[in-house]
């Protein structure tokens, strides 16, 4: 796998948004094809917060001239309603006139009343849908940021100045196809650790384990996706005074009944410095 940097958390955020040219796109497909697991969780995490973006965009509001439109409509229906009716009464029978004027008065400022409540009505709605729609954009924006700055945090250990990269190897006990690679930065104490190829056994788990100077302590259970591949991300894998080397051992499922030491056999090993 090519060696991540942090340019490439930039490039995601540009992928997602559609933003780079044919170059940089190409250099950041080849990076994900090689299998970058911060780079793959970044860009999902970019492309979703492009879509809530999209979908927070103010509707379209119907032209300002509607309202006045609709009005004038049911002014000319009711100016012309009484004089059909009258035609109508007349080429019966004489009748004796009868003013309309003013119900049809009283029906028209009802209707107007109507009209512009219904449009206020509809106006502070929409206004408040955007209201509440930015505040949600805003929320997931904020803690989108969060989970890019925690992403760069992670990256880093990648590229710390005194990070240290242990190859674990199968012992007799393990499957020749187990791969595991661990990177690991003594100055914060944090480690990444790769697996592939770690679909455990029906009714068994991989475990994960740090070999000390006072003995193993377990750092957790390994869970991979269905091709095998897992990144298990430690916040503190050890004072690296005392951390000599990363283990896994082949567990019953749930894993060992204590955290200091394996129930089953190692089935890899890797010691800091070779």
């Amino acid at each position: 796998m090519s060696q991540h940097r942090e340019e490439h958390l930039d490039l995601c955020a540009g992928y997602a948004l559609g933003s780079l040219d044919d170059a940089d796109r190409r250099t950041l497909e080849a990076h994900l094809r090689e299998g970058c697991p911060i780079c793959a969780a970044e860009l999902t995490r970019f492309e979703s917060g492009a879509a809530l973006w999209a979908g927070s965009a103010p509707p379209m509001r119907a032209p300002s001239a509607l309202r006045k439109r609709v009005l004038d409509a049911v002014r000319a229906e009711a100016a012309a309603t009484p004089a059909r009716r009258g035609a109508d009464a007349r080429a019966i029978r004489p009748a004796p006139p009868v003013d309309r004027r003013g119900s049809w008065m009283t029906w028209g400022l009802a209707a107007a009343a109507c009209l512009g409540a219904v449009f206020g009505a509809l106006e502070w709605r929409n206004a408040t849908l955007r209201g509440r729609e930015l505040a949600a954009a805003r929320e997931e924006l904020a803690r989108l940021n969060a989970q890019l700055e925690d992403e760069r945090r992670w990256a880093a250990v990648l590229t710390a100045p005194r990070a240290v990269t242990v190859q674990l190897a199968a012992t007799p006990d393990g499957a020749p196809n187990l791969g595991a690679r661990a990177t690991y930065d003594p100055e914060t104490r944090r480690a990444l650790v790769v697996f592939s190829n770690f679909a455990a056994p029906t009714g068994n788990d991989y475990q994960l384990w740090a070999i000390l100077k006072s003995g193993p302590s377990s750092l957790g259970l390994i869970r991979a996706d269905s091709t095998g591949h897992a990144v298990v991300r430690l916040a503190d894998a050890g004072d690296p005074a005392s951390l000599a080397a990363f283990a896994v051992s082949l567990e019953k499922e749930g894993g060992a009944p204590t955290t200091t030491a394996p129930a089953g056999p190692v089935v890899m090993v890797g010691k800091l410095g070779g």
